[in-house]
């Protein structure tokens, strides 16, 4: 019998009569069986279907002041004239997946309002590798939240006589619309 349960499928099975577990009647399959339906959230990337994935977060860098006790530690809050480091990882779903990388990448960076546009550049970090791109907001810069974007364009690439032939297509991240606690914050 399968039961439907908040979106997800349990397999319910009888006990087996080696357990020693006798049952004396066994229940109608229409008196067990419970469906509950729900309506799950739409998705995180939106509704359309999109060529490239990106993945999106921010650090503390080494540089600026004040310096962080722990460099490359995950946060959203930032002091004037603290380093911000952006990082980003992606995907080209058009393309069964494809990393993005330094070799299948045109161009990729950050546009900071007020700032313009951050190149990011792709490195290995220890055993990973991730495109980066560094800025540190200077003490005339604004309070509060900074609704950064960031933009890749991958390279075209011509047919061969294994592969086919690949666009070139682009892809936006913004944190715009995400919760304010999750934001890029200047503070």
């Amino acid at each position: 019998m399968r039961t439907l349960v908040g979106g997800a499928v349990a397999l319910a099975l009888a006990a087996p009569a080696w357990l020693g577990v006798l049952a004396t009647s066994a229940p109608s399959a229409s008196a067990a069986s419970t469906t509950t339906t729900t309506s799950p959230a739409p998705p995180v990337q939106g509704a359309s279907h999109h060529a490239l994935f990106l993945y999106v977060d921010t650090v503390q860098g080494s540089s600026g002041s004040p310096k962080p006790s722990a460099p490359c530690g995950m946060t959203n809050l930032f002091q004037q004239t603290q380093q911000v480091v952006f990082r980003m990882w992606g995907v080209n779903v058009r393309n069964g997946g494809m990393p993005l990388t330094g070799d299948n990448v045109k161009a990729a960076w950050v546009y900071v309002p007020g700032v313009g546009k951050i190149p990011l550049a792709y490195g290995t970090h220890g055993t990973t590798s991730y495109w980066t791109g560094a800025w540190i907001p200077t003490k005339a810069y604004p309070l509060g939240v900074v609704d950064f974007h960031v933009t890749v364009v991958t390279k075209a690439q011509a047919a061969t006589t294994t592969t086919k032939a690949i666009r070139s297509f682009s892809g936006v991240f913004s944190q715009r619309g995400l919760p304010a606690s999750s934001r890029l914050t200047i503070n």
